[in-house]
C-alpha cells in the first residue's frame, strides 16, 4: 500500500501521524546513551495509538499534493486504503508495515503493533550508528619515592629494561624446559594406552556374538488433534521469544510455543490445551490478573 510510504515520508518531519478512523502513529524522542561499551546516537523510535483517529488534515494534504488530485478525492483515497487494510488485516491476522513494524489482531477490536526499532526517525542523527568502543588500557609503572630521589630517570629506565629482558629470557627458557617434559610425559602416556588397549582386546575378545533382534514402536502422535492455545505475544527475535518463554515459566505457567506464525514470527503460549473451555478459563484468570492474552486455535 502506498498510503504507508507516505507515512513514513511525513514521520521524518513531524512527531504525529493520523491515520483517520484507525489510529496514529507517534514518535517517542530518546536521548543518546552510553550503556557498558556501546554509544548509542540520539533516536525517535515509533508507537501507534488507536484513540487518535480524528483526521488532521495533514496525510490527506500530503496525498493531494503528491498525486496532484483534489483534497476530497484525496481524503477517498485514504479511507478506501485504510479499508483494503483492516479487510487484509482480519484475514492474515499478521501485517508486516515496511519501516513501520507489524500489526497483529488479537481480536475483533484489539490490534497489537509491534514497532520496527531498527528504524530511527530522528533527523540530526542521520547517518549515525551505534557503535562499541573498547576501553584504552594504560600501564603505569611507579617507583618508591626513595628510588626517584637518587637515581635518576634515564638509569630507571634503563635498569627496568634490563631487568625485563632478563625475566623475558628466564620465562622463555622455563616455559621450553616445561614443554619439553610435557610432550615427553603425553608420548609416554599415549604408549601405555596403547599398549593397555592391546591387553584389553587380547584378553576380553568372546568371538562373534549372536545377533538380538529387537521391535521398537514409536508411539502414535495425532497430528490432527485441535489445539486451544492461549497466547502472550507474536515476537520477530527469537531470543526476546525465549525470554517470554522463560519467564512465563517462572511464573508456573505450562509456556511453550506455538506453530511457526505466517510471518515467521515466533508466538510464545501461557499454554496449549485440549479443551475451548480450559483456555477461556485460562484466560480469564490472566486478565484478572491484569495481563494480556488472546485465543489461537491450531488445527
Amino acid at each position: 500500500m502506498t498510503l504507508f510510504k507516505d507515512v513514513v515520508d511525513l514521520l521524518h518531519n513531524n512527531d504525529c501521524v493520523i491515520l483517520p478512523g484507525f489510529g496514529a502513529f507517534v514518535l517517542k524522542k530518546k536521548a543518546a546513551s552510553v550503556v557498558g561499551n556501546k554509544f548509542s546516537p540520539p533516536s525517535k523510535n515509533i508507537s501507534f495509538n488507536s484513540m487518535l483517529k480524528e483526521n488532521d488534515g495533514l496525510l490527506v494534504k500530503q496525498i493531494s499534493r503528491a498525486r496532484k488530485i483534489s483534497y476530497d478525492k484525496a481524503f477517498s483515497l485514504v479511507e478506501e486504503e485504510i479499508k483494503s487494510f483492516r479487510k487484509k488485516l482480519y484475514k492474515d491476522l499478521i501485517v508486516d508495515v515496511e519501516s513501520l513494524g507489524i500489526f497483529e489482531l488479537k481480536n475483533e477490536n484489539n490490534i497489537n503493533f509491534n514497532p520496527d526499532f531498527a528504524i530511527n526517525f530522528d533527523a540530526s542523527s542521520f547517518g549515525l550508528q551505534s557503535f562499541t568502543k573498547d576501553p584504552i588500557l594504560k600501564t603505569v609503572k611507579q617507583g618508591s619515592k626513595k628510588d626517584i630521589q637518587f637515581i635518576s630517570s634515564s638509569i630507571l629506565k634503563n635498569a627496568a629494561i634490563f631487568i625485563f629482558l632478563i625475566g623475558v629470557s628466564f620465562f622463555g627458557y622455563f616455559n621450553y624446559t616445561n614443554y619439553i617434559d610435557n610432550e615427553k610425559l603425553n608420548n609416554i602416556a599415549l604408549a601405555q594406552k596403547e599398549i593397555l588397549k592391546n591387553v584389553q582386546t587380547a584378553t576380553f575378545d568372546l568371538g562373534e556374538l549372536p545377533l538380538i533382534n529387537l521391535t521398537v514402536s514409536a508411539p502414535v502422535v495425532d497430528q490432527n488433534f485441535t489445539y486451544f492455545s492461549v497466547i502472550s505475544g507474536s515476537f520477530r527475535s527469537k531470543e526476546n521469544a525465549q525470554k517470554q518463554l522463560n519467564n512465563l515459566i517462572s511464573l508456573g505457567y505450562e509456556a511453550s510455543y506455538t506453530s511457526i506464525n505466517p510471518k515467521g514470527l515466533f508466538r510464545v503460549a501461557y499454554a496449549r490445551l485440549k479443551t475451548r473451555n480450559a483456555a477461556a478459563s485460562l484466560m480469564s484468570k490472566i486478565k484478572g490478573n491484569g495481563q494480556d492474552a488472546w485465543l489461537l486455535i491450531e488445527n
